[in-house]
């Protein structure tokens, strides 16, 4: 039996590039099977990745595209400091001020209850006591 969605993705990613889950979505299949045919075409050398889009999670989503040419490299992912980096230039003024208070918080010792201490001890025992 002839494959009748080959066809159909190869029109389609020679007018534009998409990626497998795009594919997979407008050809109505699963993404596996729209990687493997891409797999294929990549075997013959009949397609090539155009460039590489973002993911919505992390990592990178190569486009592929239909015609003999060169893959476009793959940008290495951001060190943990540059998104941080990044996350925090794009931060309000507010939403610093509110982590920086965080922080502070973090770095003061909780000072015992006095009513507290009075009803059970000024420290703690051990229950073999």
């Amino acid at each position: 039996m002839k494959s009748t969605r080959m066809p159909k993705l190869v029109a389609l990613i020679t007018q534009k590039g998409y990626t497998t889950r795009e594919l997979a979505d407008i050809l109505h299949c699963t993404l596996r099977s729209s990687r493997n045919m891409l797999h294929k075409l990549k075997d013959e050398g009949s397609v090539h990745i155009q460039s590489w889009r973002r993911a919505q999670a992390n990592g990178w989503i190569a486009v592929w595209r239909y015609g003999i040419g060169v893959d476009a490299e793959k940008p290495e992912p951001l060190s943990t400091r540059a998104r941080v980096k990044k996350c925090r230039e794009r931060e309000s003024i507010d939403e610093k001020e509110f982590r920086l208070a965080r922080q502070r918080q973090l770095k003061r010792k909780v000072k015992r209850d006095p009513l507290t201490a009075a009803f059970y001890g000024s420290g703690y025992s051990s229950p073999a006591d």
